[in-house]
């Protein structure tokens, strides 16, 4: 009996042996031990996209194992959200989460819930959004804009990258308080909707720092921005909240993962990631994005997450939306 035992032992030892460091016990201390996939919930290719790409890069440095990115696109940017309902708490699966994360489950329901199903490590960055005319258009400020669509009965129409996103949101809430009557049109991404406009489809669009290169180049007029100050990009436009209007949306883009996630491998993540975003490699990349650095660490992060969450729901109430 006593032999059986010793070898039961002894073949339970050879199994922890055989065993992957997160699955024995002391996770934490061994951790990361494998690359780690981070979702940004947006195609290839765009400014979230490539931003993520550079933030993934300066992390996995840090972390000492490889950050890979995952895009999952659609829903208004909440599909990385739902993968962590049936993620592994473990801190190897994480997504970037923006706004749309705690808007959307009160316009159409989601399977998660913000407040419940996220564990939050950091913001990274933040957008810029502009309001914008084509340059042979004979508007000049958001006034002149506002005034002709007064006149003229709705026939102003404008584009976004999608229905109830921060850029719809924002013209929606300054279209309640100039009294002014528009057109909104939805476009699958920032890209579409310039081009609309510079085919003059659209009268304006509401854009992150994709129209950038169009502003340089004399393509394109911007009348206003939606920051909270003025974008260090363009600095002669003044933010609607200048013009007498108290709109303001910057859209903090956040790392998150699972529920669950033991407390020690945040505050490693949490320790990375605050390296990544100082490198100053990765601040000129977010500089020449035109995004705004700012960021936020896990506890800030989920203060965050509260207060935004309960704000959509109001602000959504004030547009006259039906929230859920």
């Amino acid at each position: 009996m006593k032999k059986l035992f010793a070898t039961a032992l002894a073949t339970l030892g050879l199994l922890a042996g055989a065993m992957p460091a997160a699955a024995q016990g002391g996770a934490a201390a061994s951790y990361p031990n494998a690359p780690i996939k981070l979702i940004v919930p947006y195609t290839a290719g765009g400014v979230t996209d490539i931003m993520g790409r550079l933030f993934a890069e300066q992390a996995g440095k840090r972390l000492e194992q490889p950050v890979i990115i995952e895009n999952k696109t659609g829903a208004n940017g909440t599909l990385g959200g739902v993968q962590m309902l049936s993620a592994d708490p473990s801190g190897y699966y994480l997504t970037m989460l923006p706004i749309g994360t705690f808007r959307m489950p009160h316009i159409t329901g989601a399977q998660f819930n913000p407040l419940k199903d996220f564990t939050y490590i950091s913001v990274i960055s933040g957008f810029n959004y502009y309001i914008a005319v084509n340059a042979g258009s004979p508007w000049k400020s958001v006034g002149d804009l506002v005034d002709y669509a007064k006149k003229s009965n709705g026939a102003v129409s404008y584009g976004t990258p999608g229905a109830n996103s921060s850029q719809h949101i924002g013209m929606a809430q300054l279209g309640v308080k100039a009294g002014a009557d528009w057109t909104h049109v939805p476009f699958k991404g920032d890209a579409d909707a310039i081009s609309a406009l510079m085919g003059n489809h659209i009268q304006a669009v509401v854009s992150s720092s994709s129209i950038l290169p169009y502003v340089t180049s004399g393509k394109i007029r911007v009348l206003a921005s939606l920051g909270d100050t003025r974008s260090p990009d363009l600095p002669d436009v003044p933010t609607l909240k200048e013009l007498g209007y108290p709109i303001v949306h910057t859209s903090p883009m956040g790392i998150a993962g699972p529920k669950g996630m033991d407390p020690a491998v945040v505050k490693k993540l949490e320790a990375a990631f605050r390296e990544a975003y100082d490198d100053p490699e990765y601040q000129a990349g977010l500089k020449k994005l035109g995004m705004s650095a700012l960021y936020m660490n896990a506890a800030d992060y989920h203060k965050y997450a509260i207060e935004t969450f309960n704000g959509e729901r109001e602000a959504l109430r004030s547009m006259g939306v039906q929230v859920k």
